[in-house]
């Protein structure tokens, strides 16, 4: 199944759902192994990989203006995100980097994953531009759940080899010692994993649904502006307070994605020239 996905068009759809997959892995590597506020902050800068794959890729150009732009959504999350990070510092849940050679490994990984999400960007458009990616063809659901079997295949294999034997000796530990089932915690695991599982895969349908419509590069930077909303949101649900340095990260973020938005709508609404002899992307 994996030759007859790697021949044609195909090609683009398995390394879509490869990329995806993978972006995620080793995003789920570095939570485990640093602190989510050090994730987060260095995860700010996916909309400059995305720029980097989209411009190579040959997909997408964009004007100075566009970059400065980028450029301002990316500082305003960073700030805002080490804002949250110091209003949290006394939280048991951070982790602390070790040493210098964590900081550096963990951030190469942030950065891996980074590129994965953006490639899987230019996979996805490439695949919508052939006559099977068509969306009159290939609808997003259809286009998600292809992706999302993909990674599944993939990365089960290597998930229960590396995780399975810890993942069951913790459960048996906890069966022998705990009792999962009379105080009701697998219930609570399994309930809560449900709920997960219907948030992760809306969320991932929105993404593949945006993204079939969008720019990567303008996708990206809606990403990265949904990390603004989750400090808003944490705020407000959770009582965590905003600090003066993370409020002027919004800010800068805000206003820096509405400049990218206006730049993107008026180069969109801008005359082609008739007399081009170049194919003009559709992408």
């Amino acid at each position: 199944e994996y030759l007859l996905l790697m021949k044609g068009p195909n090609k683009e759809l398995f390394l879509a759902g490869f990329f995806f997959a993978a972006g995620f892995v080793t995003t789920n590597f570095c939570f485990n192994a640093s602190s989510a506020s050090f994730v987060e902050t260095v995860k700010a800068s996916e909309p400059i990989t995305s720029a980097l794959v989209a411009v190579t890729g040959g997909i997408e150009t964009l004007s100075s203006g566009e970059c400065l732009s980028l450029g301002g959504i990316v500082v305003g999350v960073l700030i805002s995100t080490i804002g949250s990070s110091s209003s949290n510092a006394g939280s048991s849940d951070e982790r602390g980097m070790s040493s210098t050679a964590t900081i550096i490994s963990v951030g190469a990984m942030v950065m891996l994953a980074n590129f994965c999400f953006s490639f899987r960007g230019l996979q996805q458009k490439l695949f919508r531009s052939t006559p099977q990616g068509n969306s009159t063809v290939f609808d997003d659901l259809n286009l998600q759940y292809r992706m999302q079997y993909i990674g599944v295949s993939v990365f089960i294999m290597p998930t229960l080899i590396y995780e399975g034997p810890a993942a069951f000796s913790k459960l048996w530990l906890l069966f022998n010692t705990s009792g999962i089932i009379q105080n009701r915690l697998l219930y609570r695991y399994v309930g809560i994993s449900i709920i997960n599982g219907f948030a992760f895969a809306g969320y991932n349908l929105a993404s593949t649904f945006t993204l079939s419509r969008i720019s990567v590069v303008h996708h990206a930077a809606l990403n990265c502006v949904r990390r603004i909303f989750a400090i808003v949101v944490t705020s407000i649900a959770f009582g965590v307070p905003i600090t003066f340095v993370g409020a002027i990260g919004i800010f800068i973020s805000f206003l820096s994605f509405l400049s990218y938005t206006r730049l993107k709508m008026k180069q969109k609404h801008r005359p082609r020239p008739v007399s081009s002899l170049l194919p003009m992307s559709i992408l």
